[in-house]
């Protein structure tokens, strides 16, 4: 009876440690991402795929060039799960993401919201970086946001003596080719229609009178 009792109770204390584990995995969406990743950002929101790429692409190179760096952006309340409450207070919440990733990475954190940057190194603020990097502007929209913070990441290397790669340029190739393509054919389309016309014209000279004279 005993050992059923026992079995019981260590049931019953995984299954409140696999509950409260998922309550707190819930409670803060960065946490759980940026544990294994280095960059977070609210996949539901309309980023671009490029603004994305070159972000996750600086802080890979900050990565290999000795500068580890880990960034949330976030876009909303919504981003913060739980603790909402520190939406007006980007320093204050990055302070409380690093302790949650503690355990797994406590290394540079970089936040990026719509009202300013957070900072810390090692789960510490650090007042001088957060100076610098609150120079940089805050661009708007969910690509301004990537952006943003992928200078702020080029900025804080560089105070570390780390230059990265220059930003990959815009391409623009899919509207440029668009628009080339759109020219061509309406070009084409206007030579066919005064070919037709020229034809047509021709075709009424030539045609025979009805009294055949």
């Amino acid at each position: 009876m005993r050992r059923r009792l026992s079995a019981a109770a260590v049931l019953a204390a995984l299954l409140a440690v696999a509950v409260a584990g998922v309550a707190r995995a819930d409670g803060d969406p960065a946490s759980d991402v940026l544990i294994g990743s280095r960059v977070f950002y609210p996949y539901y929101s309309q980023t671009s795929k490029e603004g994305v790429k070159q972000l996750e692409a600086t802080v890979d190179a900050a990565y290999a060039a000795g500068f580890p760096i880990r960034v949330a952006v976030i876009t909303s309340p919504y981003d913060l799960g739980t603790v909402s409450a520190l939406w007006h207070a980007p320093q204050a919440y990055c302070r409380f993401l690093s302790l949650e990733i503690s355990f797994g990475y406590k290394g540079r954190l970089l936040v990026v919201t719509p009202n300013g940057y957070g900072y810390v190194d090692r789960t510490k603020p650090d007042a001088a970086k957060l100076r610098l990097i609150r120079r940089v502007p805050i661009g708007k929209g969910p690509d301004g946001l990537l952006a943003s913070a992928d200078r702020a990441v080029r900025t804080l290397a560089a105070a570390g003596g780390v230059r990265l790669p220059a930003p990959a340029q815009p391409t623009g190739s899919g509207s440029s080719t668009r628009d080339i393509v759109l020219i061509v054919l309406a070009g084409a389309g206007v030579a066919l229609l005064s070919f037709l016309a020229h034809r047509l014209r021709r075709g009424r000279r030539r045609r025979p009178s009805p009294t055949g004279s």
